[in-house]
């Protein structure tokens, strides 16, 4: 055991770089977990660079001592900046992650339920981000059909939107969602106009957070579509 420790403390480089790789994982596949496991490596890395700084003043080895507390305090500002990136992100970020997601037709017609055009996204942009750390955005995207839907495709949506509330809902349900007293229908219609409209403050978790919600809009006979998506 002590041999163990004393092998920890001389090699107190070997956890940093390990949580180093984690955090730098994290940015590339944009993964929670990578986020969480270097964090945690972080947190163990910052004790045991701290131990070892003792420990090596301790032995007398002054010069190794002194660049292990350089390095230490290099790790402290570096894990500060990589965590403030976490709490605050750039509306760059935001958009790249949630676009992918929220843009792509496979993921549109999971939410909305029905089968839509291909099409192209005209404007993408953040309208709202939070400065407070609680990740509060919205997303505004405008898209463009590449042909009109088809009569069968608003056939189709008319039928849905007359679906009587059920009772109870499945975690999966695309046409309905818990609403602040009761269930609601996602879907409505005014006149020409339809809208998707889903709400997701009220503890599903359909979305990508039970803090989340999710527009799509469009009007019969015109090619344009607006996606509304972002979090509380």
């Amino acid at each position: 055991m002590k041999k163990f420790l004393s092998y920890c403390l001389n090699k107190w480089w070997l956890l940093p770089l390990i949580s180093a790789s984690f955090i730098g994982l994290s940015f590339l596949f944009d993964s929670t977990l990578l986020i969480i496991v270097g964090l945690l490596l972080i947190i163990v890395g910052l004790l045991l660079v701290t131990f070892s700084v003792v420990y090596q003043f301790i032995k007398k080895r002054w010069k190794t001592g002194c660049l292990t507390g350089i390095i230490m305090l290099l790790l402290i500002s570096l894990s500060a900046f990589w965590f403030l990136l976490q709490i605050f992100p750039s509306k760059e970020k935001t958009l790249s992650k949630y676009s992918e997601r929220y843009e792509n037709k496979s993921e549109i017609e999971r939410i909305i339920g029905v089968e839509i055009p291909k099409f192209k996204i005209v404007d993408s942009k953040v309208k709202h981000m939070s400065s407070h750390g609680d990740f509060e955005f919205e997303v505004e995207t405008t898209i463009e059909f590449n042909e009109l839907p088809s009569s069968k495709f608003f056939k189709n949506l008319d039928s849905i939107i007359l679906l009587p509330i059920p009772k109870e809902l499945t975690d999966h349900s695309s046409f309905f969602y818990y609403g602040i007293e009761s269930i609601s229908s996602c879907w409505s219609k005014d006149g020409d106009k339809y809208k998707y409209d889903r709400n997701t403050d009220f503890g599903e978790a359909f979305l990508h957070s039970k803090d989340a919600y999710y527009n799509f809009e469009f009007t019969k006979g015109v090619k344009t579509a607006k996606i509304i998506y972002g979090n509380y």
